[in-house]
């Protein structure tokens, strides 16, 4: 009797819920607060976006580093999964494992669930894009594979960052374990790859050459750029690819549309 009540009551919701949205549609094109308003109606523990397996963190890590993109902290984010999006989910991006994590409301607070990738098509963390470039995409590399964050210049023009970590153990040779053996911890330290889509085909940047390949006809002007921005290559390499193609998709004609 009780199951009854209950998938009676979420019958009336679902019902409230047409309504509103098709008086609301009307007046305002920003849907986000009702079907934040539909999710916080109905049990959050019900959402597709919960059927994933609980998030286990392995690593000890030292000196602040870990293995997540920006900070192992959840921030707020939405992900479009199982062609729903999902609103200000708390969210971590475990970039060692390219898994996308978030945190439930409710009796499960106290635990992170791992997205299931295949149902995942993007997500927005930290105010950045990203994307499952698997996801209903035929067209992309072999090579590529999992999350990548997403910087569209112009419809030729699209920039895929895939951030890495490379993760290394430090041997404490102070302190040994109950087990006799001598204690580690983990270190991360990024490393990025740079995939630019351009008039549909994927090129790997890695160095001034592979850009000058595919734009010969800009040679000089991205020497110059090189010349002028070689601090700004070695302290921060993504903010520097990410200003070089922005100045490329500006010199090539009609691209900045």
């Amino acid at each position: 009797m009780k199951n009854y009540q209950k998938k009676y009551t979420c019958l009336i919701l679902f019902g409230l819920f047409l309504n509103i949205f098709s008086i609301y549609s009307q007046t305002n094109s920003n849907n986000n607060s009702l079907y934040n308003w539909f999710d916080k109606t109905l049990e959050k523990e019900n959402l597709p976006v919960y059927n994933g397996t609980r998030h286990v963190n392995y690593y000890r890590t030292l000196d602040n580093t870990h293995s997540y993109y920006i900070s192992g902290n959840y921030s707020s984010g939405d992900v479009e999964y199982d062609g729903q999006t999902y609103y200000n989910l708390d969210l971590k991006y475990d970039v060692n494992n390219d898994i996308l994590v978030f945190r439930p409301i409710g009796k499960f607070d106290y635990m992170g669930i791992n997205t299931i990738k295949v149902k995942t098509a993007s997500f927005n963390i930290q105010n950045k894009h990203f994307v499952n470039i698997n996801y209903n995409n035929p067209s992309c590399p072999d090579y590529m594979n999992g999350y990548y964050q997403e910087i569209v210049y112009s419809k030729n023009n699209i920039l895929y960052i895939k951030h890495h970590k490379i993760r290394s153990k430090v041997i404490d040779t102070k302190t040994v374990s109950d087990e006799g053996n001598q204690n580690s911890t983990d270190t991360f330290a990024e490393k990025n790859e740079f995939i630019l889509k351009y008039k549909d085909s994927y090129y790997k940047i890695s160095s001034k050459s592979d850009i000058i390949k595919i734009f010969p006809e800009l040679k000089s002007k991205i020497k110059n750029y090189y010349t002028a921005n070689i601090r700004l290559e070695e302290s921060d390499n993504k903010v520097f690819i990410e200003n070089l193609i922005k100045e490329i998709n500006n010199l090539l004609p009609n691209e900045s549309n």
